[in-house]
């Protein structure tokens, strides 16, 4: 008996255009990574897209950009623009 497939292990396809040019530098990489053409633009974008996620998704700050982010969180009414960014969608919560 076959087992179906999740939403998340179904395939979808994904098209874009590229002109004979940029056509040819991702063939000739696919080609140096033993890959096929999608495979590689696949492998690629993935490896960007979670590069840009973790950049949206992680805070360093320093010990006194804390402090002062804690003092300002504490605060019993938050700064207009900070009530704005905390009603904002992050990034990671927006539907695909």
């Amino acid at each position: 008996m076959r087992e179906r497939s999740t939403p998340e292990q179904r395939e979808d396809r994904l098209s874009i255009r590229a002109n004979i040019k940029q056509k040819r530098v991702l063939a000739q990489a696919a080609q140096a990574r033993h890959m096929n053409v999608s495979q590689f633009v696949l492998q690629a974008s993935l490896r960007e897209a979670e590069q840009v996620l973790k950049e949206e998704t992680h805070l360093t700050v320093s010990p006194e950009e804390y402090e002062w982010m804690a003092r300002i969180m504490d605060e019993a009414t938050p700064a207009p623009r900070l009530r704005a960014a905390l009603d904002e969608k992050p990034v990671w919560d927006v539907p695909l």
